[in-house]
């Protein structure tokens, strides 16, 4: 009888040792993966940041005069909104032709200044020494791979993570904007509008299956960011500071 057991043993030992070498490859410790996709419900949203405790709680309130603590996937549904369609591989052919030059200043240009200082009339994203120009727009903006587009939302600088008024912003793997799917936790974005310096502190990511995979209640924080990652799409979330 003894004998039995050891010999049914050595089978479930070898194929817990095939299970554990079948990975494709080292996993990313910071962003989470999304299971893959089921007909038994919805694919969760991001995981909620960790709350501090009551007593932090008091002494951030007592530092600082508003402490603002973003939702979690299971705090309200999200509104339904129409993702980008990311699932394109290669960026599209260049220009030939130059683009005509911007006319210079006059007198009577009404951009804002401060003292001998000129405020910028576009606004830049910036993420260490990386930046680009962020404009509002649609797939065609997407497509063009000049710049991040702001696909959804208010205004950067008056979103509202908490009432689920979130600013997304998305670009191609393939144009530059990779790493919007692959910023650490902590990391800080800034950005430069003609009103105002904004900035954004990375609280999660998360990462769904498939490229240009609807991104239907995944759209969480202040400032959304979402780009392809390989095969997958990538989402990071940003609360403002």
């Amino acid at each position: 009888m003894t004998a039995r057991r050891r010999a049914a043993a050595v089978p479930a030992a070898v194929c817990a040792a095939l299970l554990a070498g079948c990975g494709t490859g080292p996993a990313d410790p910071q962003a989470v993966r999304a299971p893959a996709p089921s007909s038994a419900g919805p694919t969760p949203g991001p995981p909620a940041p960790v709350r501090a405790t009551p007593q932090a709680t008091a002494t951030a309130a007592r530092n600082r005069p508003l402490v603002r603590t973003p939702p979690g996937p299971t705090a309200r549904p999200a509104p339904a909104r129409s993702g980008p369609d990311l699932s394109r591989t290669t960026a599209p052919p260049r220009r030939t032709t130059p683009e005509a030059p911007h006319p210079a200043p006059t007198a009577g240009d009404s951009t804002a200044r401060t003292g001998s200082a000129r405020r910028p009339r576009v606004t830049t994203l910036r993420i260490g020494s990386w930046s680009a120009k962020v404009v509002r727009g649609g797939q065609e903006a997407v497509d063009a791979c000049r710049d991040a587009v702001q696909w959804a939302g208010p205004d950067l600088g008056t979103e509202d993570g908490y009432k689920m008024r979130t600013a997304v912003v998305v670009g191609h793997d393939f144009c530059g904007f990779q790493q919007f799917a692959t910023l650490p936790v902590g990391t800080v974005a800034t950005v430069e509008t003609p009103r105002q310096v904004l900035r954004y502190k990375v609280y999660a990511r998360y990462l769904t299956p498939g490229r240009g995979a609807p991104a239907h209640g995944l759209y969480w924080g202040d400032l959304t960011l979402q780009s392809c990652v390989g095969p997958d799409t990538g989402f990071t979330y940003l609360m403002r500071e």
